[in-house]
């Protein structure tokens, strides 16, 4: 697997996963509907240089790529309340339905890093990076890369908006249930952006009543999403 330059620390993770035998291990169950509970810990982010004026210069009621019903990223994606998505297991892949602008991402599952190849979660959504996923004991992991040039900003929540994102952003997703939530963290390495790892956690409670629905964004009726950083979800 070629990572991009400057993820020294997620090469050596990845590398000491590679010897963990994967198809050994069982799978734990993930599968189901999800909406978000809270942000658990959104970590304070420690920007670099061109990071710093990214963000300075943010607006955040024009540059908000979700008023064109754009995802920005799967952090932003994962953000949103009352937006509910569903995790389905394959045998070779994994399935994630989000309501939030009807995303559908498609992810093989791998056992050998050796040669592994990213794929496209969506096509239609290049913003949104190639993933693989491996299972590591009680969780799930989904590696994802190429996220492209088309958004540069990794969070529009307010509080935290005008976060920002290069095309050597690398992401680790790692989903666990834990006490009958998931826990999702997701680990950024942005070394163009950021001077060590953004991490950011989230615990969603399981909604076997609901299903994911038609979201059917338009751009004239976006709206912009706000989350007060210190209360929760408003």
């Amino acid at each position: 697997m070629q990572l991009k330059s400057g993820n020294a620390v997620l090469r050596l993770l990845l590398v000491a996963l590679a010897s963990v035998p994967c198809a050994a291990l069982a799978a734990p169950d993930l599968s189901g509907v999800w909406i978000l509970y809270r942000a658990e810990d959104f970590a304070e982010p420690h920007l670099t240089t061109a990071g710093e004026q990214f963000r300075e210069h943010y607006d955040f009621g024009k540059d908000d790529p979700a008023l064109s019903c754009i995802p920005a990223s799967w952090t932003r994606v994962f953000s949103n309340p009352n937006t509910p998505f569903e995790i389905q297991q394959h045998a070779t892949k994994i399935t994630l339905r989000h309501e939030l602008f009807d995303i559908e991402r498609e992810v093989p599952l791998i056992s050998d890093f050796d040669g592994a190849q990213h794929v496209p979660g969506n096509p239609e959504l290049p913003t949104l990076g190639s993933s693989v996923a491996w299972y590591d004991g009680a969780a799930l992991l989904v590696h994802t890369t190429d996220y492209g040039d088309q958004t540069r900003v990794l969070s529009t929540i307010r509080g935290w908006a005008g976060l920002p994102q290069s095309p050597l952003l690398a992401t680790l997703e790692r989903y666990e249930v834990i006490d009958g939530k998931l826990s999702l963290r997701i680990t950024h390495f942005d070394p163009a952006m950021y001077t060590e790892p953004l991490v950011v956690s989230y615990l969603f409670d399981a909604e076997p009543d609901f299903s994911v629905e038609v979201y059917g964004c338009e751009p004239e009726a976006a709206e912009v999403l706000t989350i007060d950083a210190d209360n929760g979800v408003d």
